[in-house]
């Protein structure tokens, strides 16, 4: 199984953390939370993807969406 079979958008993402009164729109802005990814806060949007996906719904943390983020990952 090649990495690429994991692929998936962060809109549908649990490591996706966005503003608590966001709308989940593939141009909404957010904290990437995995783990590995942390370091870098990285801000994504909603029609933004990779191969750490992991299917759920997004968290929510007031300052997710800021330009860098503010947010502290609350997962």
């Amino acid at each position: 199984m090649n990495s690429t079979s994991h692929w998936g958008v962060c809109m549908s993402c649990k490591w996706w953390q966005i503003e608590p009164s966001a709308h989940l729109e593939s141009a909404t802005h957010g904290l990437c939370i995995d783990a590995t990814l942390q370091p870098y806060m990285l801000r994504v949007s909603g029609r933004s993807g990779c191969t750490r996906f992991a299917q759920g719904e997004p968290a929510r943390a007031e300052g997710s969406g800021a330009c860098p983020p503010t947010a502290e990952p609350v997962r």
